[in-house]
């Protein structure tokens, strides 16, 4: 597994994703029990943004307390007259061809997760880049390993916590602002210009990139 710099991240062309799930039928298996019911993300380099929401796989459950997280009703997460998640995958797949991105990102591995559960419920080549880094390792280098999620860094970096209800879209942008802050020292979006950045360490990490590719003969296995 390569280690990348942040200049590596641009020239790969990044995608930071972010995925609100259904949650599952058995709270401990999101992945093998739940499904994605939206996926948002933003081209690191264009500002360019995915929006997408679909209904559950068949089969797979919910859990009322992820609907909480994510603002979701068991009608809408069901609802026949939405996309299914194939469909969202192929969008998605799409959108990151058309910005020939070679590497994917999200805070954490829960989103990674999803998506090899998806291709596998579905039987599906991988068709998404085949390079995948946890951005949340970002946060647990340069502001400590204690309350490194989205929300707790962007408030370690002056920001405001991520909005509820969650929203993939909003949880790729807020990704992507506290990814620039911490790798490039500057703002992502024009609207967080308000918020003073801290002082940070100058010496900036390397990320350890995953091949997805490994990962999912792995988990096979």
């Amino acid at each position: 597994m390569p280690l990348l710099n942040a200049e590596d991240m641009l020239k790969m062309n990044l995608v930071v994703l972010d995925i609100e799930g259904s949650g599952g039928s058995q709270r401990n298996d999101p992945y093998g029990t739940g499904s994605i019911v939206s996926l948002g993300a933003v081209d690191f380099n264009t500002k360019d943004e995915f929006y997408e929401e679909c209904r559950v796989m068949e089969g797979r459950g919910y859990d009322p307390q992820a609907l909480a997280v994510n603002g979701f009703t068991k009608e809408q997460i069901f609802d026949k007259s939405k996309q299914s998640v194939l469909e969202l995958l192929a969008k998605f797949e799409g959108f990151c061809k058309m910005h020939g991105s070679s590497l994917l990102g999200s805070w954490g591995l829960y989103d990674l997760k999803m998506l090899v559960a998806a291709y596998a419920y579905y039987a599906r080549e991988w068709g998404l880049p085949r390079s995948y880094v946890n951005l949340k390792s970002i946060s647990k280098m340069l502001l400590g390993e204690k309350k490194s999620g989205l929300s707790n860094t962007a408030m370690k970096l002056n920001m405001p916590p991520e909005q509820h209800p969650h929203i993939g879209i909003n949880g790729a942008r807020l990704a992507a602002e506290c990814t620039s802050i911490l790798l490039f020292g500057r703002h992502y979006y024009d609207e967080y210009n308000a918020y003073a950045i801290p002082e940070l360490p100058r010496s900036k990490p390397k990320l350890q990139a995953t091949d997805i590719g490994a990962y999912i003969n792995h988990k096979s296995r």
